[in-house]
Order: structure tokens, then C-alpha cells, then sequence
């Protein structure tokens, strides 16, 4: 049955539906109280959970290179960077902590201490995937107790709580 111009039809019997955050996610994607000096380091501690070997320089001189195009610090303390390459076959997202605020040019100037990897594939289907992701992660992040949380979770499983909790 045809739609209205700006309308939306029902989603179709087995058609798929946007993740959840904490979907994206997992225990071995959480790194906590992380040790970093500066941008570089930090995200060579993210991909960690996510690139082997030969991928790994890739992967971090592609952060590096969206980094320069504008930061991705988004403020209160808080970092989302993120890419899509071909060397991704499915959207992840890594949680990282550091354990001491670092400069990471935020736009209210503030160091950042709760990192969110987000990474996804190039084909044009994981795209809404890849925006979805960092809009979840924008709107917890903007609860000043879910940023608390976060600083004070003691385990990988209480992160993935958290995650789960502000998506509700």
C-alpha cells in the first residue's frame, strides 16, 4: 500500500531494526582507568579490544586523520571518536575510562576522562547503524549521572548496566 509524501510505512516482517547501544558493546570492548598522555595514545589504547596486528596502524591513522578534520570531544568530560573503514565488518562501540583527564580539544575546553570508539563498516546500509550509535551515546551522556556513573563503575559488566539503564 502506497505511503504519504513524509511518511513512514510499518517495518516489514524481517527487515532490521537499530541496535541498542549496549548491542554494540561488550565486556571485552570496556577498558577501564586506561594510561594515555595525549589524543595519539588514548586511541591506541581504545582500538586495542578491536584491531590486530596490521590493522591497527590503519585504524589509528584514520582516528588521527578525523581527529584533524574537528575534534571529537564533545564536552563535560566526554570523547566519541569515531570512523568508518573497510576494515570493519561490524559496527562496534568501545567504552574506555582514563584514569587522568586528558586534553583531547573538547568543544567547552573541558579534559575528557569517558571515551565511546565508535566504528563502523563503509557500505551505505551501516551508515544509520554508525549515526544511531553516536546519538545513543550523546543522549547518555548528556544525563550528568549517567557521566557520573560512568566515572565511578568498577567493572565491565556495571558500564554495560549503565549503558543498558540509559537507553530506557
Amino acid at each position: 500500500m502506497p505511503t504519504a509524501p513524509g511518511t513512514r510505512p510499518e517495518i516489514a516482517a524481517g527487515e532490521r531494526r537499530m541496535k541498542k547501544l549496549v548491542e554494540l558493546m561488550s565486556e571485552k570492548r570496556v577498558v577501564l582507568d586506561f594510561r594515555a598522555g595525549n589524543k595519539k595514545e588514548a586511541m591506541e589504547r581504545l582500538i586495542e579490544p578491536v584491531a590486530e596486528g596490521a590493522a591497527r596502524p590503519a585504524m589509528l591513522a584514520a582516528l588521527m586523520e578525523r581527529e584533524e578534520l574537528g575534534t571529537t570531544g564533545i564536552g563535560f568530560g566526554v570523547a566519541v571518536p569515531h570512523i568508518r573503514a573497510d576494515s570493519v565488518t561490524e559496527p562496534v562501540v568501545v567504552f574506555g575510562r582514563s584514569a587522568k583527564p586528558l586534553d583531547f580539544d573538547a568543544m567547552d575546553g573541558s579534559p575528557c576522562s569517558l571515551f565511546f570508539l565508535v566504528m563502523g563498516p563503509t557500505v551505505s546500509d551501516a551508515q544509520e547503524t554508525h549515526l544511531h550509535a553516536m546519538a545513543k551515546i550523546s543522549r547518555l551522556m548528556r544525563q550528568p549521572q549517567n557521566r557520573e556513573r560512568l566515572i565511578k563503575a568498577g567493572s565491565p559488566a556495571e558500564v554495560l548496566t549503565i549503558a543498558r539503564e540509559g537507553e530506557r
